[in-house]
Order: structure tokens, then C-alpha cells, then sequence
């Protein structure tokens, strides 16, 4: 057993010690961007310009060709805009459940309602049963404890 736990320390360790290199290399990327974004506000103003200037361009498009379509009904006004007709379903959601229950359509089972309710004694079905599993956790922060020898 002292040889298990002499291997544990030693994980320990190793993840610690991984865990701080991850770290640094995290902290200088971070600090690298900061630097580039401070050095670069003009070039990414600019493309956030840019950007909502494409967005409201192509809203506009996109009206003048259902404002064409509707009056037209037709799909390709110009070779570089089209109409995609998609049927929607439109229904009360109420009905539709009820309409599923009736006909046995699968229902995905709220899983995280169920469970909520089953670790309830009084409301635990006889079909469910708790059993202990046991996890493994590490510690966010490990600090290295070093043993007197």
C-alpha cells in the first residue's frame, strides 16, 4: 500500500507541476493577444465596421427580393439572389403533445425532472434504485506537501 501511495504523490506531482505549464503557456498567449488586439484597434474597428455595414447591406438585399418575388413570383430576379420556399409547421404546442401521447409518437423523457423527483423517497418509483459510484477528483489548486525524511 505504501508503494500505491508513494505513486500517488508522485502523480500528484506530475499533474501539478503539468497544470503550471499549461498555465504559463496560457498567460503568455493571453498577454500576447492583449499586446496585438492594443496594437491592432484600428485594423479590427475597421472590420467590425465593416462587418455591420455587410449586415445591413444584406438585409436590404434580402427585402428587395421577397418585395420582388411577392409581386412577381419569380424565385431568381438575378443570378446572384434566390428564393427558397420551406414548408413550416404551424400548430398549438398544447395539441400537439396531447396529439403524441395519443398516438405513442416517442417523447424524449425529461431526464433531469425524472431524476429531481426520484431521489425523493415518497416519489421514487419501485424500478429505481441509488447506488454509490465512486469518482476520482483532483484538487483545483494542488499544493505540494513535502515530507520530512
Amino acid at each position: 500500500m505504501t508503494e500505491m501511495i508513494d505513486q500517488l504523490k508522485e502523480q500528484i506531482k506530475r499533474v501539478a507541476n503539468s497544470r503550471a505549464k499549461a498555465a504559463a503557456a496560457r498567460e503568455a498567449r493571453h498577454q500576447s493577444f492583449a499586446k496585438w488586439e492594443s496594437e491592432n484597434d484600428a485594423i479590427l474597428d475597421n472590420e467590425k465596421i465593416a462587418n455591420e455595414i455587410v449586415t445591413a447591406e444584406e438585409i436590404e438585399l434580402r427585402k428587395l427580393t421577397l418585395a420582388i418575388f411577392n409581386a412577381t413570383q419569380d424565385k431568381h430576379p438575378d443570378p446572384n439572389v434566390g428564393i427558397r420556399e420551406v414548408d413550416k409547421l404551424v400548430y398549438d404546442p398544447v395539441l400537439a403533445l396531447n396529439y403524441a401521447k395519443e398516438h405513442g409518437v416517442a417523447l424524449k423523457l425529461d431526464t433531469a425532472s425524472f431524476e429531481k423527483m426520484a431521489k425523493i423517497d415518497e416519489l421514487r418509483p419501485g424500478f429505481v434504485t441509488i447506488e454509490k459510484v465512486a469518482t476520482a477528483t483532483i484538487a483545483t489548486e494542488i499544493k505540494i506537501i513535502e515530507e520530512k525524511k
